[in-house]
């Protein structure tokens, strides 16, 4: 969720980034940072610097690869609240989330990064345990976010009864208020490589037992385009142990940390695909 950066972009703090660049880029590729917005811009062009990182520091770009339907076998599903704007999660990655849910008894589900709370709110039908930590109003303020930004947050899953939200920045909450361990949590925050790094370190001290799962959004660009930044910052903040268990799902944007024997692949472009969704869309006016 890419609108949900804890902290303004420091581009001369980023491998490979200097107010050289900086200036160069805007002078020569305007019509890309118009269209693509600078920060999006600059983020894509870190990847090289952090693809060569993961090379030199763990020996690998991306996760090994499970199949969608091999790790949610049966999959039929429907979303509650789907807004199809920017800065939200792939109708996959939602639902993979609520399939992960099946596994527990009464899913202990824990978030972090809601925004407008289509995530949590399509969790929220699949147990009465939901907790979401996302900025607060004023801390979106504070960091530069329009008033318009700031008044969408929450517009799907104020006032749920069954939703408890801590409204606060990740990287600095108190996670004892907490008070309890989850089975599956949900990393969607500011994706930048350190943030991640610490949400990573933070989640893995909130896991109930070796059941519980991870799901990290934005591993990718898109279900075949790893975001080599934040595979970078999820290796570093994941035990080193847990390495093998880290796996990219087919078909969404997302890393899993999970136990277990999978099959796997490694995703390539252009991929053949093995699978299709059918989808049934129903538009209805907010409010009704």
């Amino acid at each position: 969720m890419v609108i949900f950066a804890h902290q303004k972009l420091n581009i001369t703090n980023q491998p490979g980034m200097s107010k050289l660049k900086v200036l160069t880029t805007l002078l020569s590729r305007p019509k890309e940072v118009i269209t693509a917005g600078y920060s999006e811009l600059m983020r894509r062009e870190r990847q090289p610097n952090y693809e060569q990182r993961l090379k030199n520091k763990f020996g690998r770009t991306q996760l090994p690869t499970i199949d969608l339907l091999d790790l949610v076998p049966g999959l039929d599903d429907a979303l509650p609240v789907y807004s199809f704007m920017p800065d939200t999660s792939l109708i996959t990655d939602i639902m993979l989330l609520r399939s992960l849910s099946r596994r527990f008894n009464n899913c202990a589900y824990f978030e972090i990064g809601s925004y407008r709370g289509e995530s949590i709110v399509a969790m929220s039908e699949m147990t009465n345990d939901c907790t979401s930590l996302t900025l607060s109003g004023q801390e979106m303020k504070d960091m530069g976010f329009s008033e318009d930004a700031i008044k969408i947050q929450g517009v799907f899953s104020d006032g749920v009864k069954n939703i408890k939200a801590y409204l606060h920045n990740s990287l600095t909450f108190d996670y004892s208020q907490l008070n309890k361990k989850f089975d599956l949590i949900f990393v969607d925050g500011d994706h930048e490589h350190d943030s991640v790094v610490i949400d990573t370190k933070n989640v893995f001290k909130l896991l109930k037992d070796e059941n519980s799962i991870i799901v990290w959004h934005d591993y990718a660009f898109d279900p075949e385009h790893v975001r080599h930044e934040v595979l970078s910052a999820i290796l570093e903040g994941t035990p080193k142990e847990y390495h093998n268990n880290l796996y990219h799902v087919s078909n969404t944007m997302c890393a899993v940390f999970i136990r277990g024997k999978f099959d796997t692949t490694m995703t390539r472009r252009f991929q053949y695909p093995n699978k299709y969704f059918k989808v049934a869309v129903k538009a209805v006016p907010l409010g009704k």
